[in-house]
């Protein structure tokens, strides 16, 4: 998917994510579940706190579903509210894969080279919920490897955490009694 001479410039990991930008998360959800049974899915209404986009502070509400297909976390993503880059990715393709994710535990190192390498940031956000912080950034990469790559890095408190399919059906199981905000669909 993505060349290797862009895998070896970027230190890329296996590949940890697969995002789609929707227009109707629930739908696209169920149309996952029942033709390729994709689930559970935790669902998230989540508002990046800091996002900034091309060097612009910007204020979306974002409805995040997460799922795993194989070793693979799906995301899906419906801006709910306010202007974001996702809205240009619906706009420009009538949806699609938007970007594909790597899961990594030294995020501002990784950012560190890519602005070393030239590779401008096209978003960086934080979410904060189910008692984890997820800290993120979309890389302009879409002339050199042909799409949106994405570093993702999950933590508790300070301590950079995996995330993989384990952890999320585990959080999937507990979260929706008791540290989930959002809801998990079966």
């Amino acid at each position: 998917m993505v060349p290797d001479a862009v895998k070896k410039q970027l230190r890329l990991p296996k590949l940890g994510q697969i995002g789609y930008v929707v227009t109707d998360i629930d739908k696209t959800m169920a149309y996952y579940k029942d033709t390729l049974g994709v689930s559970p899915w935790i669902v998230l209404d989540e508002r990046p706190d800091p996002c900034i986009e091309k060097g612009k502070e910007v204020h979306p509400l974002l409805r995040i579903a997460l799922a795993y297909m194989g070793p693979v976390q799906m995301e899906l993503i419906q801006v709910v509210e306010g202007e974001s880059l996702h809205l240009n990715h619906v706009r420009e393709s009538k949806g699609g894969v938007h970007h594909l994710g790597f899961m990594v535990q030294d995020l501002s190192k990784r950012l560190d080279a890519c602005h070393k390498m030239g590779v401008a940031i096209l978003q960086r956000g934080t979410i904060k919920d189910i008692g984890f912080t997820v800290d993120y950034a979309y890389l302009d990469t879409v002339d050199q490897a042909g799409i949106v790559i994405e570093f993702i890095q999950w933590r508790v408190g300070s301590i950079p955490v995996p995330i993989n399919r384990l952890v999320h059906n585990l959080v999937s199981s507990i979260g929706s009694k008791t540290l989930l905000k959002g809801r998990v669909i079966r």
